[in-house]
C-alpha cells in the first residue's frame, strides 16, 4: 500500500498544473456530487448512495439547505426523488403512470410516501385535485408537464413553491407558472447519471418563508475563514 501511494505522489508531482485543476474538477463531479455512482447503478444517487432527484446538481444542494419537517409534497412522477422528499418532507404524494415502474417504487416506499397509479392522461393530470388540500411543495417531473402545470398554482399552499425539471425543455411550461405570479429561479449544471447539462427551475410563491440554514458548505468547495 505504501508503494501504491508513493507512486500516485511522484505521478501526481510530474502531472502538469493545468490539467491538475482539470482532474480535481472531474473528482469533484463524479465522486463528490456521487456522478459515477448514479451512472453505475442507473439510478439518482448521492456519493453515499442515498436517493436524490434527478434534477441539476445546483437546485438539489440548494433544496438541502431547508428544514422541511412541517412540509406537505405532491409529485407529479416517481421514483428516487420520492424516497428523497420523503426523508426531508412530512409526506409526500406521488402519481405515476407506469404500472411496471410503480410496482419497482412500492417495493422502498416509506411510511409517509403515497403514491397512487392513473394511467389515463386526465386522470393522471387532475389527480392533485382528488387530495382536495394544498401543499407547501409541488414537483413537476413526470408526464403531461404543460398541463400540470395549469394546475399546480391552483393547489399551492401560500408562501409555497412549484419545482420544474428540464425546464430548459418546456419554455411552455415554465411561462405558465410564471403566470401564476411565481418567481422563476433557474439552477444550471450536471446532474445524475447524464452526460449533459440541464435546468431545474424554482418557482417561488411572492411570500415565500420557508426557514433555512443558508449559507451552507458547498460540495468541492474550500474552507475559508472570513466574516466569522
Amino acid at each position: 500500500m505504501d508503494m501504491k501511494r508513493t507512486f500516485i505522489k511522484i505521478l501526481w508531482g510530474i502531472v502538469p498544473k493545468n490539467l491538475k485543476i482539470q482532474l480535481i474538477n472531474f473528482k469533484t463531479l463524479a465522486l463528490d456530487f456521487g456522478q459515477w455512482q448514479s451512472i453505475k447503478k442507473k439510478i439518482p444517487v448521492d456519493k453515499e448512495g442515498d436517493p436524490i432527484p434527478w434534477y441539476a446538481y445546483p437546485a438539489i444542494e440548494y433544496l438541502k439547505q431547508f428544514d422541511l419537517t412541517d412540509k406537505t409534497t405532491f409529485e407529479w412522477g416517481s421514483g428516487n426523488s420520492s424516497l428523497f422528499w420523503a426523508r426531508k418532507a412530512k409526506e409526500i404524494v406521488s402519481i405515476e403512470s407506469h404500472k411496471e415502474w410503480l410496482n419497482i417504487v412500492n417495493k422502498s416506499k416509506l411510511s409517509n410516501q403515497k403514491i397512487f397509479l392513473f394511467e389515463k392522461k386526465d386522470d393522471y393530470v387532475r389527480a392533485i385535485l382528488n387530495q382536495n388540500k394544498k401543499f407547501d411543495i409541488i414537483l413537476i417531473d413526470g408526464k403531461y408537464r404543460y398541463e400540470c402545470a395549469k394546475i399546480a398554482g391552483k393547489c399551492l399552499s401560500p408562501g409555497g413553491l412549484i419545482i420544474l425539471d428540464n425546464s430548459d425543455w418546456f419554455p411552455k411550461t415554465a411561462r405558465t407558472l410564471r403566470e401564476h405570479n411565481l418567481i422563476q429561479v433557474d439552477f444550471n449544471g450536471f446532474g445524475p447519471i447524464n452526460n449533459y447539462t440541464w435546468t431545474t427551475s424554482l418557482f417561488f410563491s411572492r411570500n415565500f418563508n420557508f426557514k433555512s440554514n443558508q449559507p451552507v458548505q458547498p460540495i468541492g468547495g474550500v474552507r475559508q475563514y472570513g466574516d466569522e
